[in-house]
């Protein structure tokens, strides 16, 4: 959508829009202008909201759980600086978060920018052209998963949503191979699926790995239907379903292509699934199976960078607390932490986050308040809802009047998180 057309809708001048976009998240509007904005995205279509959400990066509730519902802003007060929106937690619980209402403006900007191009000009513009967009798109995901490795995935998102649309509109205009670009659109859902699963955005997630296998049963592409049903294994887990996790990983291993890492992260993610369900010795079996898959398995330079042992290791610490084996917990996390490859910082806070609780479980209350306090300063600066998730667990686990070391230094740092990230409004 042009700055002129997105005026037009808004009924604001162009000279309005064209300032906000030059002040971003510095805008003061008057009620008028705040109320008409609210109203326009409670009208909006739910693809337009979706982008909305992803380049506005709502922050996470407390409990770290939140999940934006679509068009569910609760205009209470022009006058304010903050909106209510309403979220919904991974329980199915309602909340409401309270956003900036600059931050709120700056995203609706962003999204009117970053709308989808229709087929028409995209048609005419590479009529004659010889542009290979599956290499562009490529090249782009594979920035893209280095950026997320490195500033998690609240930064890259928006990139993938766009990325999706404009695919999608290439493809619609036929100025690329459909096969083609429907293979890449697949892997883009799956990249989506897993940055929403990152942020605990659980239904987002699973509606773009819905699509991700969908697709990829369209193209009858075993490649991407492994990359599918290994993203839809990994996200039951996390959303607590050990018997739906483990039957994802067994049709992973069984679709995955021969000597594929899939097939490696298949078992791994099964093992996790029997751990969930309470079986220690079939999960230690089966991670020693997934170790001896990463060994056999392909290169692949599209997926995997991360598959490794300290990988698994880290893997199979996450079971381990699970099973309640804390100190086996904490030595394979301690390990896995030492051999884990560089230019992965926000999955070090995971780890370190998982690491916290475990030690916090066993009684080690010293050690988990520092890990905690570097993992929560990772899960910050990365926005990874699965670093809070477990910091928030962890100070659960706390006792805030502790005068043990690191303590008081953990949980006034999280204090302050939260009253950044959750103003309260009474």
């Amino acid at each position: 959508m042009k700055r002129e057309a997105f005026a037009a809708h808004t009924g604001v001048s162009t000279e309005a829009v064209r300032k906000w976009e030059r002040r971003k998240e510095s805008i003061e509007l008057t009620a008028p202008y705040a109320a008409r904005m609210d109203r326009k995205l409670h009208q909006a279509e739910e693809i337009v909201v979706e982008r909305f959400w992803s380049i506005l990066q709502i922050p996470a509730t407390a409990s770290g759980d939140a999940e934006p519902l679509h068009g569910s802003v609760l205009e209470f007060d022009a006058d304010t600086d903050h909106i209510l929106v309403q979220a919904r937690t991974s329980a199915g619980r309602t909340v409401l978060v309270s956003v900036r209402r600059r931050a709120f403006v700056a995203g609706a900007v962003g999204m009117a920018a970053g709308a989808t191009v229709s087929s028409e000009p995209l048609a005419a513009a590479f009529a004659r052209s010889d542009v290979d967009h599956i290499k562009f798109f490529n090249d782009k995901r594979l920035h893209i998963i280095e950026s997320d490795n490195i500033y998690g995935s609240a930064s890259t998102l928006p990139e993938v949503i766009t990325a999706i649309d404009r695919m999608q509109a290439l493809r619609q205009a036929k100025v690329v191979d459909s096969r083609s670009i429907l293979r890449l659109l697949a892997i883009y859902a799956e990249t989506a699926a897993w940055q929403y699963q990152d942020q605990r955005m659980f239904d987002r997630a699973q509606r773009w790995a819905e699509k991700a296998l969908t697709w990829s049963h369209q193209l009858g592409d075993s490649y991407c239907i492994g990359l599918s049903l290994v993203r839809m294994s990994q996200l039951a887990a996390d959303r607590g379903d050990g018997a739906g996790s483990g039957e994802f990983a067994e049709a992973a291993e069984h679709s995955a292509p021969a000597s594929s890492l899939f097939g490696a992260a298949a078992v791994a993610y099964g093992a996790h699934a029997q751990a969930m369900e309470g079986d220690s010795n079939a999960s230690a079996r089966a991670y020693d199976t997934a170790r001896t898959l990463v060994d056999t398995a392909g290169t692949d330079p599209s997926w995997g960078f991360f598959l490794d042992h300290a990988y698994i290791d880290a893997y199979e610490a996450h079971s381990r607390t699970a099973l309640g084996e804390y100190p086996t917990a904490i030595a394979l996390f301690d390990d896995a932490t030492t051999r884990m490859q560089s230019g992965y910082p926000r999955d070090r806070g995971v780890y370190l986050a998982r690491a916290a609780v475990a030690y916090m479980a066993a009684g080690h209350i010293e050690p988990a308040a520092a890990m905690g306090t570097h993992a929560l300063r990772i899960g910050v600066a990365t926005g990874s809802g699965r670093i809070m998730e477990r910091v928030t667990t962890l100070a659960g686990m706390m006792d805030a009047a502790s005068t043990q070391p690191g303590v008081d230094e953990f949980i006034g740092e999280l204090e302050h998180w939260k009253a950044e990230s959750c103003p309260d409004r009474t």
